[in-house]
Formats: structure tokens, C-alpha cells, sequence
């Protein structure tokens, strides 16, 4: 698909990791034009210059940050007439936004995630690259390392074009050729988009503009606090289906008009506006109808992207970067609407006999009585929604309610922090339980050991003594779970002889590794044992096995840190305390060792 276009994948090793005095080593690269890899070390970085004029798209991943900074700072090298995209920034602004959340940004951890390259990414010892002049075969051991660098780049550069190509279609052309649907934030995106579709001029203010403005405040979304750390029976999940971009469109929020309808009886709105559908809200009307057939034809990929656009564009309302649709009482308004729409229905579903339970900007969260259903639950969520239409000058078929769960138990943690177990006995639980640098080991034992426990007894009913014995009983046949990830720099660019990265890196040298906590006083680190805390150090595996250390000395307190919530030594006590204003348990806790 893009063969023959005027695309360049590239990658740089250096000597050092400060942009302002390494230098780069090695240059590597893939045309597409070319069709063809290239190698090249500093002593051929003139070609670097002539390669990169024919190619109109310089693509990398930190490559704004790092390559191309130490490729101008000490090579005078400089691509300012190239189009270029840093994946890594696409990564950051765009991953989450379609449901996918690495452990961490690096290249490997992305590739890895999304299952998508061919190669593996090796390993090499990084002072290899300090050397001006190299064997063959350590230039063969370079041009394999790199080559893989740039394969693995590729994989993701084309994953980015697949997945967001659908949107080329909706930018003008200027936008097109500089491949905006993938370098573009997705604010920024949406705002090119919806600008074209309408006709009307998309416009940036610059940062001196920005610094000259007033920045305006408004409320966010509302939250119905749950009464209750812990609910048992049928409870269902309630969502407003694309909440913001309705509340946009059906109250024309982007076209202001004093003479048009605001604030009434319903609604407590600051502005007014239009009672007639603008361009504006004609464009995202007609991109969300693209979502819905892209849905009913299972086009994912259409359907994801679309999704990203839409939910981006309230954004644009907020933020004073986005000259053409800053509005922050529109921004406002938009959030008041919805805060409405969640507030009247949770007042209505009491009424009727439902317990509100919990609620989150466009999501409640009902426990139905045993004299009631699912049914007439969703009967009265379908009557609220035609009274909401109602209300509103531009009602729109498209929107309304559906059901996102249904739960037997479910058990809050903190805000919008929550585990679940769903109809068919199986455990969820919200991002903010586990996040995605929570230990595979963790994981494990939540999954096998604690998840059966809490479907048996639709409880959380743990303590600190057998969570340990779990993960102790892991790592003993595996130590290397039980190990910390360290990747460490060059001694030479840590200005503070005393940390904890210094030490580790004056001891096994630069690289990743992975490091035992141990209470025995071997590797690396700074604690000492006292008569009320044990010292932990770092000790490499190799380190951990030839000196015979055991699994009972296995320093073990970060890992249950990551389970904290989960263990207690009795019922809890739910006492007065709070995390964001939830209770939470205030356990007495037994001493044991671990």
C-alpha cells in the first residue's frame, strides 16, 4: 500500500543519552521510495543529508526529542523542510483513546502489545557504539541491532496508517499530504476534520496569543457517590451512548445566538444558542451516523476511529489553542447538560423503587429490587430519554441508553476504582485497580488465586498472611518474578553519585536489569538493617542463586503493595477515613512477617 511513497523510516545509535553532547554513530533507515534499507556510520553522514531531500515524510519514534536534536546539535544535520512524525508522540495521544494502554512507551513494550512485528528486538552492549572504528563482525552485530530498531519502527508506522487512514478521507488535502490523520493530537484532528466537513475556516491561536488570555473555569461531570463499599444482587450498568458529542449536537452548543434558547426549567445553562442546526453540529451529526454504519458493519477500524474524533471535539471547546470553536460556556454548558441528564435520571429511578448505587459523568449504576427487572428498568431509562428529547431544540434518533453491564457484585476501592463480578462469574475491574506497570506476578495471583475466591464468595475477604504465602509460593520455583525491572543510563550522566540508578549502573553497567530485592545485604543499594526495619538491597539472579539465597528472604512489600486494598485480618471496619471521598477500610492489621 504505500510502496513507491516518498516515506523515510529512520534511527540513530549514539554514544551517550544527553541530546546536547553525544554523538550519533550509526544512521539507519527504510524507503519506501526505495524500497530499500540503509546503513550508514558517521563517517558516511553526509549521505544522511542527500537520502532525507528525497523524501517528503521523515518518520521515527523519539525522534523530535532525541534523534533528530543530537543529528542538528553536533552534525548539522537537519531535516526542516521534511514532514515529520514521531510515533512515540502518536502513541501518547492516541493509544488510550481506543481502549489500548501499554505498560510503558517504549518501542519494544508497544510492539510487543499490539502483536504486530515480525522481529524481536535484541540486545547489544551499548558501549559498543563509544568506539570509533569496528570489526566486521561487530558491524554486522550494529547493522542486525539497528536493522531491527527500524523493522520494528516500520511495523508500527504501518499499524498507525491502517488504523487511522479511514480519517484522510474526511481532511483537505493540505492535510492529507502531511499524513495530519496520524501526527496530528486527537483535539487537533478533530478540529481539521469538522472544520472541512463544515467549510468554515479551522484556525490555531499561537502561544503568545494563548499567554495574552484569561483562562476560564467550568464544572466537569457529575458523580453519584456510592453509599456502600460493597452491593450483592442484580445490578446493571446504564450508559448515555456518546454523551458529549449528543449534548453538542441536539443543543446546537456550537452555535450562540442571544436570541436563541438556553437556560429554562430543565436546564441551567450560561449561554444560548441556536435553535437551528449549524454547520458545526450538521459535520459531528453526520460523523457520528459514520460511527453507527461503521458499527453495523463491524468496520472496527472505522468505527474506532471515528469514535476518537467525536470524543475529542468537546476538547476543542476548552482549550483557547483552537481559535475557530473555543468556547468555554459552550464547554460548560455541555457539561451541564449531561450532569442534568444523569441527575434527573437517578431522581426518577429512586422514585421507582431502584437503589442509585453509583454514578460517573454519563454512567449509572442500579441495583433493581427482587420485585422488578432488567425490563422495566430499561422501559423507564427509554421514557426518560423521550422526555430528554423534548427538551432540546435538535433530538436525534441516535441518541440514547444501553446497558454496559450487568453485575451480581461489585466492590469500590476510590473513585470510579472499582472490581465487579459480572452475570456470567467473571471478574472486571476499572484500569485504576491494576495500572499497566502492575508485576505479571501480581497478576497472576489475582488471577488464579484471588478471582476464584471472590466469584465463590462475591466477597473480598483476603488477608496480608495468605496474599504473601500466594506470592511466595509463585516465586519459589521463579525468582526472576519476584524481580525489578532497572534500565540505567552510563555511569557518567547521573549528576547524584547516591542513586539508586548510579549504583546499579556502577555495578552491572548500563542496560536493563533485573534485580532481586533481598533482605541479606547482597548487591547493590543504601539500606541497612536495624533492630526496626530490614535493609533491602538489589542482587542480580545469578547473584541470588550462587550465594543460596531462598524464597523466605525474598523482600516481597512492594509487590503486596500493588494488592494493599485487597487484604485485611479482619471484617473490615468501614470507618471515617476516605480516599476521594469514598470510605475505606481501616483494618487493624495483624504483625506478620513477609
Amino acid at each position: 500500500m504505500l510502496k513507491g511513497e516518498s516515506i523515510l523510516i529512520y534511527d540513530i545509535e549514539t554514544d551517550g543519552l544527553d541530546t546536547s553532547k553525544s554523538k550519533a554513530k550509526w544512521f539507519g533507515a527504510y524507503s519506501y521510495l526505495d524500497n530499500k534499507y540503509y546503513t550508514y556510520d558517521y563517517n558516511d553522514f553526509n549521505k544522511i543529508k542527500v537520502l532525507s531531500k528525497r523524501h517528503k515524510h521523515m518518520v521515527g519514534f523519539n525522534n523530535i526529542e532525541f534523534d533528530d536534536m543530537i543529528l542538528e546539535n553536533q552534525h548539522k544535520i537537519y531535516f526542516r523542510y521534511n514532514n515529520i512524525i514521531d510515533l512515540l508522540k502518536c502513541a501518547k495521544q492516541k493509544l488510550s483513546l481506543i481502549g489500548l494502554n501499554p505498560k510503558n512507551f517504549k518501542l519494544k513494550t508497544i510492539i510487543d502489545m499490539l502483536k504486530i512485528s515480525s522481529v524481536t528486538k535484541g540486545d547489544i552492549d551499548y558501549k559498543i557504539f563509544q568506539k570509533d572504528k569496528w570489526t566486521d563482525e561487530q558491524i554486522k552485530e550494529i547493522s542486525e541491532y539497528l536493522g531491527k530498531d527500524i523493522i520494528m519502527t516500520k511495523d508500527l508506522f504501518e499499524w498507525f496508517y491502517t488504523q487511522f487512514k479511514p480519517l484522510s478521507e474526511l481532511l483537505n488535502k493540505n492535510d492529507r499530504e502531511k499524513m495530519m490523520y496520524i501526527k496530528a493530537s486527537p483535539a487537533s484532528l478533530s478540529s481539521r476534520i469538522i472544520t472541512n466537513l463544515s467549510g468554515i475556516k479551522n484556525e490555531f491561536r499561537t502561544k503568545e496569543e494563548m499567554d495574552g488570555m484569561k483562562s476560564q473555569t467550568f464544572a466537569g461531570g457529575h458523580h453519584v457517590e456510592n453509599k456502600e463499599p460493597m452491593y450483592k444482587g442484580n445490578i446493571v450498568s446504564v450508559d448515555f451512548n456518546s454523551a458529549y458529542p449528543h449534548a453538542i449536537i441536539m443543543g446546537n452548543l456550537c452555535s450562540p445566538s442571544s436570541e436563541g434558547w438556553g437556560s429554562n426549567n430543565y436546564y441551567d445553562l450560561k449561554g444560548s444558542y441556536n435553535k437551528e442546526e449549524g454547520k458545526i453540529e450538521q459535520s459531528l451529526n453526520k460523523l457520528l451516523s459514520m460511527k453507527i454504519e461503521a458499527s453495523i458493519k463491524k468496520d472496527m477500524i472505522r468505527k474506532k476511529s471515528y469514535k476518537l474524533v467525536l470524543n475529542s471535539f468537546y476538547g476543542t471547546l476548552g482549550n483557547k489553542c483552537f481559535k475557530t470553536f473555543y468556547n468555554p460556556t459552550a464547554a460548560g454548558d455541555c457539561c451541564s447538560m449531561v450532569r442534568t441528564w444523569l441527575k434527573k435520571l437517578a431522581k426518577i429511578l429512586s422514585i421507582e423503587g431502584f437503589e442509585i448505587i453509583y454514578g460517573f459523568t454519563d454512567n449509572v449504576m442500579v441495583k433493581i429490587p427482587e420485585q422488578s427487572s432488567k425490563e422495566e428498568l430499561i422501559y423507564i431509562v427509554n421514557k426518560f430519554v423521550e422526555e430528554i428529547k423534548k427538551t432540546i431544540p435538535n433530538p436525534k434518533d441516535s441518541f440514547g441508553m444501553e446497558v454496559e453491564k450487568e453485575l451480581k457484585f461489585i466492590w469500590f476501592i476510590a473513585k470510579n476504582c472499582y472490581v465487579w463480578v459480572d452475570k456470567d462469574d467473571k471478574v472486571g475491574y476499572k484500569r485504576t485497580v491494576f495500572d499497566k506497570n502492575t508485576p505479571k506476578i501480581i497478576m497472576d495471583v489475582f488471577n488464579k488465586y484471588m478471582t476464584p475466591k471472590i466469584i465463590k464468595e462475591l466477597d473480598i475477604n483476603f488477608t496480608i498472611k495468605e496474599i504473601s504465602e500466594q506470592i511466595r509460593d509463585i516465586i519459589k520455583d521463579n525468582v526472576e518474578l519476584a524481580s525489578t525491572e532497572f534500565d540505567v543510563k552510563d555511569i557518567s550522566t547521573y549528576k547524584s553519585l547516591t542513586s539508586q540508578h548510579y549504583d546499579i549502573s556502577k555495578a552491572y553497567g548500563a542496560g536493563k536489569h533485573f534485580l532481586i530485592p533481598n533482605t541479606k545485604n547482597l548487591g547493590v543499594g543504601r539500606s541497612k538493617s536495624n533492630k526496626r526495619k530490614v535493609g533491602v538491597r538489589y542482587c542480580t539472579i545469578k547473584e541470588f542463586k550462587d550465594n543460596g539465597l531462598t524464597v523466605d528472604e525474598i523482600d516481597i512489600s512492594k509487590l503486596l503493595e500493588h494488592l494493599k486494598p485487597f487484604y485485611h485480618t479482619k471484617k473490615k471496619n468501614w470507618s471515617s477515613k476516605e480516599h476521594n471521598g469514598i470510605l475505606i477500610p481501616n483494618p487493624k492489621i495483624e504483625v506478620v512477617k513477609i
